[in-house]
């Protein structure tokens, strides 16, 4: 089973609960709904306007409570990306079609994951502005993250090097880096208003073709 195959943990969901006791299970119950209602009032109102009484409230717990089970909103907000952007990658490794050419491959990918957050707006904008100045605590969960999916990309690409239409000798974890980062800044720019969609998937496409250059077979 390669990574993209691979089921990854949800940031609420980080037990084997048929090993837990009944008490285990309620607080396990308890994060999850305090993840759920984070999420769902990011959506809403975004994570600067979302407090952390409110998300007690909307979980059905005490505001202190609340800190038995998350250190901080920015962990909430982790949390949230782990779950919504790990459903948007697993979704996205299931479309990729192998048949078809790299540049295709790695399209069908970022532009599953770009429709996906376009989708929710705010709560993307909420990501991508505020991911990068989380925590410590909340950085590795972000970086674990981010090891799984860039492992999946680079597993798609070997596939794509094993069918011939990738070069064999490129190292396909730092292409997978590069690919990422390109995407990255423009998903920035489109979730903050600094790019339109069509511009933005006009640019992707030239960005992904750029770095695969000399790297697949001329047709």
């Amino acid at each position: 089973m390669s990574i993209a195959d691979a089921p990854i943990l949800r940031a609420d969901a980080v037990f084997d609960e048929t090993e837990l006791g009944k008490r285990e299970r309620n607080k396990l119950d308890k994060r999850r709904r305090i993840v759920a209602a984070a999420t769902a009032l990011f959506q809403e109102k975004g994570f600067d306007d979302t407090t952390t009484a409110e998300i007690a409230s909307a979980a059905g717990i005490g505001a202190g409570t609340l800190y038995l089970y998350v250190e901080s909103k920015e962990d909430l907000l982790v949390s949230a990306f782990v779950n919504v952007a790990g459903d948007a990658w697993r979704e996205a490794f299931d479309l990729v079609d192998p048949s078809t050419d790299a540049d295709s491959q790695i399209m069908t990918l970022l532009m599953h994951v770009t429709d996906h957050h376009r989708a929710d707006r705010r709560l993307a904008r909420s990501f991508f502005k505020e991911l990068p100045f989380v925590s410590d605590s909340g950085r590795v969960g972000v970086e674990e993250f981010t090891d799984w999916f860039l492992s999946g990309l680079s597993s798609v690409l070997s596939a794509a090097s094993a069918n011939g239409k990738l070069d064999a000798d490129v190292s396909k974890m730092m292409l997978a880096h590069n690919l990422y980062a390109q995407w990255q800044v423009l998903m920035r720019r489109l979730v903050t208003d600094r790019l339109d969609y069509d511009d933005m998937v006009l640019q992707l496409q030239e960005s992904v073709s750029v770095a695969l250059w000399g790297l697949t077979p001329k047709a």
